[in-house]
């Protein structure tokens, strides 16, 4: 009764965010079809011979005897070495936050100056990180860094996608672990997001861990082991927050969920020494890293300069909610840091009341389309040309012909169109989920829901945003078509039975 109450209430929040999102995703795909070239509509000529020819095939048990093992290791070496041409043809220079870190990472002067990492302390970890590597491999230069950085990434974001298939595996069902892994591969696998040195594939992956830990905490049996991933969940917490402080909202989400299904008659003394070792290591980690990122001698930070939360609640309530350049020079200017923030709060409480009530409803709605409705999520937006400008152009690679245009960071109208079908139907899919009352279900439906609010109340307009909550969009697509091949085979059944 309790888990149907508490998928009462999160529906309240979760169905309407969703639907916003699937209008978004159709009237985009529908705007990529009215503009679409020869390939474009090619690439739909070829889905709408070839899905139906599937399905009938499929239908009909038509099997071609093939070695499953072996095709799956072959298809994994494929997609390995398509992502290593990735790195090759298509990884380059930013002119946004990733050059900012990767210059000062190289020990040069960022092209924003080095109050960047005063005003936005939040990136320290991940420039410890690139230099870090950028020392251990001989200071190579900014070319061979970047490769070898977007390398790692691939790396990283290929291990997080096999530890998101087993969990799906393992918590859910086998079809939703391979629904998870399947979408993840072709959102995120096969595209080039890998090839930027920032924090939106570690988002990923660190959200996929963290899962992993919580989950493994919440169900271990054995004291050893729930300490174990005690220290290990309370770890990642920690890094989560150093890199991106809205991951969190996975430990808040395990949180609300785990208080209503765990039972309090077997909450002892032991479950409770885990949680204390699970809130007090993040603890000491921010606190010790807060020390050093004031005393270090690499790069000067003034703490007193770090653009407060209301700042980006204030650049989140203007225009699309995305990045605004005025806001953050403004914000800048202001020495004082009070003072910065009661500026920042002023300007947040003149734009929501100027939009008046309905408006800022109506505000919000096109921010949260803007949000989660782009399956590309949004390459190259960022910056205007200066999202990526590839080391070497080469405009006949297969890389560049898909992924740039005219030298400049930008999907092929093909390739787009094809990405956007599948988030739709990867949204559509999500949809089905919303009667699930298991564990992982409410609580990646708990995280969806409070990832969407924190990008609708601070800086969001880009759907480049939800690669950090990616991880549950994709289980709960796994989840819906569980229930929609529940809702078929009862079709059949019933109609078998007419």
């Amino acid at each position: 009764m309790l888990k149907k109450s508490m998928n009462f209430l999160v529906n309240i929040f979760f169905v309407p965010l969703l639907i916003i999102g699937l209008l978004g995703a159709a009237a985009n795909l529908l705007n990529d079809m009215i503009g679409a070239s020869k390939s474009g509509i090619l690439v739909l000529d070829i889905l709408l011979v070839g899905v139906p020819v599937f399905l009938i095939a499929y239908k009909k048990q038509l099997r071609i005897p093939i070695n499953k093992k072996f095709c799956c290791y072959g298809l994994a070496c494929v997609i390995v070495a398509w992502q290593a041409y990735l790195v090759i043809t298509v990884a380059g220079f930013s002119i946004w936050d990733p050059g900012n870190i990767l210059l000062k990472a190289i020990n040069k002067t960022p092209w924003t100056g080095t109050s960047y990492f005063s005003s936005n302390p939040n990136t320290f970890l991940l420039l410890l990180i690139e230099h870090g590597i950028w020392k251990g491999l001989g200071q190579p230069s900014m070319r061979v860094l970047t490769s070898l950085s977007g390398l790692l990434s691939y790396g990283l974001l290929d291990a997080s996608l096999l530890t998101l298939y087993y969990l799906g595996k393992k918590y859910l069902t086998q079809r939703a672990g391979k629904v998870a892994l399947g979408l993840g591969i072709i959102l995120l696998g096969v595209t080039p997001w890998a090839v930027i040195p920032y924090s939106d594939i570690p988002a990923f992956a660190l959200t996929v861990f963290s899962l992993g830990a919580l989950l493994a905490f919440f169900n271990s049996k054995l004291v050893r082991k729930r300490y174990l991933y005690a220290v290990l969940s309370g770890i990642l917490l920690g890094v989560d927050y150093l890199i991106k402080p809205s991951l969190v909202i996975t430990y808040i989400a395990f949180a609300i969920i785990a208080l209503a299904s765990v039972n309090w008659h077997k909450f002892d003394k032991q479950v409770l020494g885990a949680l204390g070792v699970l809130i007090v290591i993040p603890t000491i980690m921010l606190l010790g890293f807060s020390v050093y990122q004031q005393r270090n001698s690499y790069v000067r930070i003034d703490q007193s300069q770090a653009l407060p939360m209301m700042h980006f609640a204030a650049m989140g309530a203007t225009g699309n909610g995305a990045y605004t350049y005025a806001d953050v020079k403004r914000d800048e200017a202001i020495k004082n840091p009070d003072k910065r923030n009661a500026v920042a709060t002023k300007v947040w409480k003149q734009r929501v009341a100027k939009m008046g009530w309905a408006g800022y409803q109506n505000f919000l709605i096109k921010k949260q389309a803007a949000n989660i409705s782009d399956g590309t999520f949004a390459w190259g937006w960022e910056a205007g040309t200066g999202f990526l400008k590839p080391f070497r152009n080469h405009p006949r690679s297969i890389g560049q012909r898909l992924f740039c245009i005219d030298g400049v960071a930008n999907y092929n109208s093909a390739v787009k169109i094809l990405v956007r079908l599948v988030w739709l139907g990867t949204l559509l899919a999500v949809l089905f989920a919303v009667s699930d009352t298991s564990f992982v279900g409410l609580l990646a439906k708990y995280a969806f829901v409070g990832f969407c609010l924190f990008l609708l109340l601070f800086e969001g307009g880009r759907s480049r945003y939800a690669i950090q909550f990616l991880p549950f969009i994709l289980l709960l697509a796994g989840i819906g078509m569980q229930e929609l091949a529940r809702i078929c085979r009862v079709l059949r059944n019933s109609k078998s039975k007419n």
